[in-house]
């Protein structure tokens, strides 16, 4: 894994007004965990993903986001692509540390919906 150190902590600073987050390595890349959710991944190339649901999607579709995909070989030795309920980053979501903020803010409502038992419900924030 080639994620920057200097990637990864400008990235903790600037979550800092939601809380604290902890990074570990999962999926060959850098995966940003709160409150024990999964609410961000970072690729090898420096991408950015965060957790998506189908209250937020749209949003992060409206932004021409892709989607957080990779391939691996099946059962029957056919590589097939998986993809995650993680979205692109916008282009333009670090310029503002406020801005960055409500993007990540959706992606934790989003893994905290995911998280709760079927028929629970909480508001998502929009960015």
């Amino acid at each position: 894994m080639n994620i920057s150190g200097e990637l990864t902590a400008f990235i903790m600073d600037q979550l800092s007004p939601l809380g604290r987050f902890v990074p570990r390595k999962m999926f060959g890349c850098l995966a940003i965990f709160h409150d024990g959710l999964m609410v961000l991944l970072i690729n090898n190339q420096g991408e950015i993903f965060v957790k998506t649901d189908d209250r937020n999607r749209s949003l992060f579709d409206k932004a021409g986001c892709q989607p957080f995909t990779y391939t691996r070989r099946g059962e029957d030795g056919k590589l097939k692509t998986i993809c995650l309920s993680f979205s692109q980053l916008p282009d333009d979501a670090m310029e503002e540390q406020e801005t960055f903020v409500r993007w990540v803010a959706s992606g934790i409502e989003a893994a905290r919906r995911t998280a709760l038992p079927k028929g629970k419900s909480t508001h998502a924030p929009t960015p």
